[in-house]
């Protein structure tokens, strides 16, 4: 049988502990901003008297979410500079993807970045200008996780939405 030193196994538990602390306090702090996020979209959405049956959070920075019933759509960015809105899908008449992207050439290579990706909101009443929502933002995150594939999701869902 293995004897261990009681002190060699209190230095060895404090390591262990000391090590995975920094991991532990990370994902409770990420737990917990998630929750108030999805508090803070449903306080939203109640007082607005939307229940949204569809739904998308990514980045723990967006929230979109649907009621099909009423056919509104709500959307909610967090962080520095947060945006609510409510679109009524009734008085929509287009969504389009909204891109940004600039080219930037090293040498001989020429690569492409996308700085910003949206959905655009036209209106029935062409007095009302289109309103923006944002899906991605290049000055905030370093690379796509998905977004462009968020973006034309909700694109065919929000159209289909509006032919009925």
């Amino acid at each position: 049988m293995i004897s261990i030193d009681p002190i060699t196994l209190a230095v060895s538990s404090f390591a262990m502990v000391a090590s995975a602390s920094p991991f532990l306090y990370y994902s409770y702090k990420l737990r917990k901003i998630s929750s108030e996020n999805l508090a803070t979209f449903e306080e939203f959405s109640s007082t607005n008297n939307v229940i949204p049956t569809q739904h998308e959070r990514w980045r723990n920075h967006y929230h979109l979410g649907l009621d099909s019933q009423y056919k509104k759509l709500v959307y909610h960015r967090f962080g520095s500079y947060p945006e609510q809105s409510v679109i009524d899908l009734s008085q929509v008449n287009k969504v389009s993807i909204q891109e940004k992207i600039r080219k930037v050439q090293a040498g001989k290579e020429k690569r492409y970045i996308l700085d910003f990706l949206a959905l655009q909101f036209h209106f029935k009443d062409f007095s009302h200008s289109p309103k923006t929502i944002e899906i991605y933002d290049g000055l905030l995150f370093i690379s796509l996780a998905g977004e462009r594939g968020i973006a034309e999701k909700w694109q065919k869902i929000l159209e289909s939405h509006l032919i009925d």
